[in-house]
């Protein structure tokens, strides 16, 4: 399950928050918002559709800490 949440900390970003299972604690990666595009961890996405299948992709081949195979990110 995820969700788009507001960042009030840092102007022109906000959180795609998630959690990836029941017993899985809540995560978020920061989005920055950029002339006609977002930016998902270096990536850049042209439209809402695309950040959230570019999510998808990201998240099944990192994990949700940002390592390849799910694996911590320090």
């Amino acid at each position: 399950m995820y969700a788009f949440c507001l960042n009030p900390k840092y102007p022109g970003y906000f959180f795609l928050c998630f959690k990836a299972g029941q017993n899985a604690a809540l995560a978020n990666w920061p989005v920055k918002v950029i002339p006609n595009a977002f930016e998902l961890r270096g990536i850049k996405y042209p439209d809402m559709r695309a950040l959230k299948n570019g999510f998808k992709l990201l998240f099944a081949n990192q994990g949700p800490g940002g390592a390849p195979n799910g694996g911590a990110r320090r």
